[in-house]
């Protein structure tokens, strides 16, 4: 059974000008979606729908399918239907998700059971649409819907059932012969409350910034912990044993000693100058700042290795923007003054001059290589004195899971190393190591 899903992103919007492409919590709004659902293993392909191909550039990394738009279907006067229907009719599939950008806190569990729910009972349900269900004091323009002189407990009002416009998952009779986005058996699918969060005007739109940095602040405790309990050499053995044999980053050293950092990649690329061209682009840069929130580590691939990117007024950007750390694929400078202020560099040097009139900015939050090794926005990044890993969000639940039970299986052999165990037994015991 093929599953496929489609975000359609419109390159323009009135309610809040340039809305999917305006930063939440450092990242653009449709990328919180999108990234979401390039990782459930559920779906066999994300389509991101755009008229846009600006839009595409933000989201190339993550391995998503362009399905251009016609400019035409790129307004407000477009219906919902045949929207939906036009990204249908182009891809072959059993089961066809259409989520918003808009609803950027709709779960993976929520889709994965929405799906379920068609491939379970395809015979009482033809699609799925999540909504919000709610017991609310309604008013109409003659007063309030139920008796003024006797207001009612909120348990016995009627339900409210109104749709989050945030999520459907059709059949494909209903997408490509009813040619709509829900069918006449639609399962009407309850929203957890930050689910059906919409985000249309300003207002939503800071109240959604307010959720994101809550759950980004949550995920920093999880890593926060999780740093504590491995190393660059674990990780290294796992992604091995996982077939991932080229996410090591060699050859740098940190200017603090003993310095543990576990992030989401920000990066950045640095390109030679081309002759002639004007040096003034090094500062689109500063730019990249923006896009930084809390915890998150600067990636930088250098084109100009042995010219200093990154020193104490970089440093100091980095800090009042939350990141935790800065990897270069090449040298630094101002290391005393950096080393004060207690922020982690990774890097292969120093030296005092710098790339600026030998190099320019190429792009940010892109794929970028750094030393032979691939890294993409959002991958996670681990580094302590032995190396910098990278571990790719496509592949991170499988790896964070294999770490847990790293973790439990080097505390048995620690055990079985106690008890003065032979060491060929404790192989046979617990595995290698």
């Amino acid at each position: 059974m093929k599953i496929v899903a489609f975000l359609p992103v419109k390159g323009s919007s009135e309610r809040i000008k340039n809305k999917n492409t305006t930063l939440m919590n450092g990242k653009p709004l449709f990328l919180h979606t999108l990234e979401k659902l390039v990782r459930c293993s559920f779906i066999d392909e994300v389509f991101l729908d755009t008229e846009k191909d600006e839009i595409y550039e933000i989201a190339k990394h993550t391995n998503c399918i362009y399905l251009k738009r016609d400019p035409e279907l790129a307004t407000n006067k477009t219906d919902g239907h045949s929207l939906f229907y036009n990204e249908a009719k182009k891809i072959n599939a059993d089961i066809y998700i259409q989520i918003l950008g808009t609803s950027p806190f709709i779960k993976p569990s929520t889709i994965e059971k929405g799906i379920n729910i068609l491939k379970e009972q395809g015979d009482l349900y033809d699609s799925v649409i999540l909504v919000k269900n709610e017991k609310q004091y309604t008013w109409s323009k003659e007063g309030p819907n139920y008796d003024r002189m006797h207001i009612p407990n909120s348990k016995d009002l009627p339900d409210t059932i109104v749709e989050t416009m945030g999520l459907y998952i059709t059949n494909s009779d209903v997408a490509l012969n009813m040619k709509r986005r829900y069918g006449i058996k639609p399962y009407l699918l309850e929203a957890e409350p930050i689910e059906a969060i919409d985000v249309n005007y300003p207002l939503d739109f800071e109240l959604a910034e307010i959720i994101s940095k809550g759950l980004k602040s949550l995920e920093n405790r999880k890593l926060e912990f999780l740093k504590k309990l491995v190393n660059s050499a674990m990780l290294s053995d796992v992604l091995d044993d996982i077939g991932l044999y080229n996410c090591v980053i060699t050859g740098l050293k940190c200017n603090i000693g003993g310095t543990k950092v576990l992030g989401r990649a920000r990066t950045l690329k640095i390109r030679k100058l081309e002759k002639g061209e004007d040096f003034h682009g090094i500062y689109d840069a500063l730019k990249s700042y923006a896009e930084i929130s809390d915890n998150d580590i600067i990636v930088v691939e250098n084109e100009c290795p042995d010219y200093a990117y990154f020193g104490e007024l970089n440093t100091m950007l980095s800090i009042r923007s939350g990141a935790s750390a800065t990897i270069v694929g090449g040298v630094t400078r101002d290391r005393d003054n950096v080393m004060k202020m207690n922020y982690p560099v990774f890097s292969k040097g120093y030296n005092c001059k710098d790339v600026r009139k030998r190099a320019t900015l190429a792009n940010f939050n892109r794929t970028i290589n750094v030393l032979g090794v691939t890294i993409s926005p959002s991958d996670l990044i681990f580094a302590d004195n032995d190396g910098v890993v990278v571990i790719p969000v496509a592949y991170e639940n499988k790896i964070m899971k294999a770490i847990i039970e790293k973790i439990g299986m080097e505390n048995n052999v620690a055990s079985e190393i106690a008890r003065y165990s032979n060491p060929l037994d404790i192989v046979e015991k617990i595995g290698e190591f």
